[in-house]
């Protein structure tokens, strides 16, 4: 290896651990000592603590002298506030999920795939006028394996990120089934990718129905997906078919709208 790349590969080493590090504080929710992240991230404490100096050195982490402990700093919160109060993707969304919500009256759900994590995370919702609907937990990072919001991204990924996917093996929240064999888990999927959707009872949320549809972006790569979850005890009156078509037609027009002009999974609508 010359001395170039040799320099390069550590400087990649250094941006990775950058970013696992700031991903474990902003998940953390409160301040955490260097030893705690250490064994979050599985790195000496002295490597964190040079990290969580430098980024602190540019308002990104804030450090308590009293009590030792880290959090986020103000300069990230700030950075974070100007991306999200800018337009996003969940921006471009809603009104495809408000079209969902407003013919069926039931919540819908937009997820989008965390790639270098293997993972997806609810970046907006729109909750039902009923009483009973389930409390929605914005950015937080959820398995690919199980239910309709991570099967509907997973159903349409490479082979191979199915297999990383899978490599976590994360048991199911709902049900508590351990996760499948490779083999077993693309015989699942095959059904979803044949009729374009996914359906799921009680992996995620115990008693509760879901439905999702995979979104895509112009390269034809599934970015996102539109879902529904619905309480099991109004899931049994529902017509699938209908929601399934509603789904589907929403998630096919937001594809089309971030430019993909690909044939939609499942055949035409």
């Amino acid at each position: 290896m010359s001395a170039a790349s040799g320099a390069d590969a550590k400087t990649a080493g250094t941006v990775q651990r950058v970013v696992h590090l700031l991903r474990f504080l902003a998940e953390a929710g409160q301040e955490v000592t260097i030893k705690q992240t250490a064994d979050a991230l599985g790195l000496p404490m002295s490597t964190v603590h040079r990290l969580l100096h430098l980024l602190g050195s540019e308002g990104m982490v804030h450090h308590d002298p009293a009590s030792r402990r880290y959090q986020v700093g103000v300069e990230m919160a700030r950075i974070s506030w100007l991306i999200a109060s800018s337009r996003t993707l969940k921006d471009v969304a809603r009104p495809f999920m408000q079209a969902i919500v407003d013919r069926c009256n039931e919540a819908c759900l937009f997820v989008v795939h965390l790639p270098a994590t293997h993972q997806v995370s609810l970046l907006e919702g729109i909750n039902s006028s009923h009483p009973l609907r389930y409390e929605m937990q914005l950015y937080t990072a959820h398995s690919l394996l199980w239910g309709a919001t991570g099967r509907s991204i997973l159903a349409f990924l490479p082979k191979e990120e199915q297999a990383a996917a899978l490599a976590r093996g994360e048991p199911s929240p709902g049900t508590g089934r351990p996760a499948p064999t490779l083999e077993d888990l693309r015989k699942e999927l095959r059904p979803f990718l044949e009729r374009g959707y996914v359906t799921s009872r009680g992996e995620k949320v115990v008693g509760a129905f879901g439905m999702g549809a995979p979104v895509f972006r112009a390269d034809g790569r599934v970015i996102a997906s539109l879902c529904l979850t619905i309480p099991q005890m109004r899931a049994e009156a529902v017509d699938e078919a209908r929601l399934a078509s509603l789904l589907r037609r929403q998630a096919d027009a937001l594809s089309r709208t971030l430019g993909f002009r690909g044939t939609y999974p499942g055949g035409a609508i």
